[in-house]
């Protein structure tokens, strides 16, 4: 039987531990959207994408289509991403609020973009990060991107009250 392998770049937003020596780890990838993804043997002291695949990091993920779950055949470990609670709370939201595994390569590359290349300590990192996961998810304007921090803050709780989280 031959199996289509998908690799692609992802953020590696949560993990658990499953069995013995496997993970699931949820992540969000610039091709397949939000997925769920199961690393065998990952645990154990030999595995070859232990310390690849971390929460809170940028990765090249090899993937093959399973019953329930993605399976992790190969990953190679880019850039890590602070674990600031910045940072996280962004991430956590985002996980919420994708729902299946539609590709979104524009939400992808906005929130690679974002937690790359700005100062994750700024106080406005936070709800800068989050108004684009809401833009993109189409919870915000584009118009309320301009706004000033008082009332783009305003506009991201209606936009989360709007998501019925």
């Amino acid at each position: 039987m031959s199996y289509h392998i998908y690799t692609t770049r992802g953020i590696v937003l949560a993990e658990r531990p499953i069995r013995e020596a496997d993970r699931i780890y949820t992540i969000l990838t610039c091709d397949l959207g939000l997925i769920r993804a199961m690393a065998i043997g990952v645990r154990k002291e030999a595995s070859k994408l232990r310390g690849n695949i971390e929460p809170f990091s940028l990765t090249s993920v090899s993937l093959v289509r399973g019953r329930e779950y993605w399976r992790l055949t190969s990953a190679e470990y880019i850039q890590n991403i602070p674990s600031l609670p910045s940072v996280a709370r962004p991430l956590s939201l985002l996980s919420q609020l994708v729902q299946g595994e539609a590709p979104h390569p524009e939400l992808f590359g906005a929130i690679e973009e974002t937690i790359l290349s700005s100062d994750h300590e700024d106080k406005m990192f936070e709800v800068g990060l989050v108004s684009k996961i809401l833009l993109h998810l189409g919870y915000l304007k584009a118009s309320d991107m301009d706004l000033n921090k008082e009332s783009l803050i305003k506009a991201i709780n209606n936009g989360i009250q709007a998501s019925h989280l």
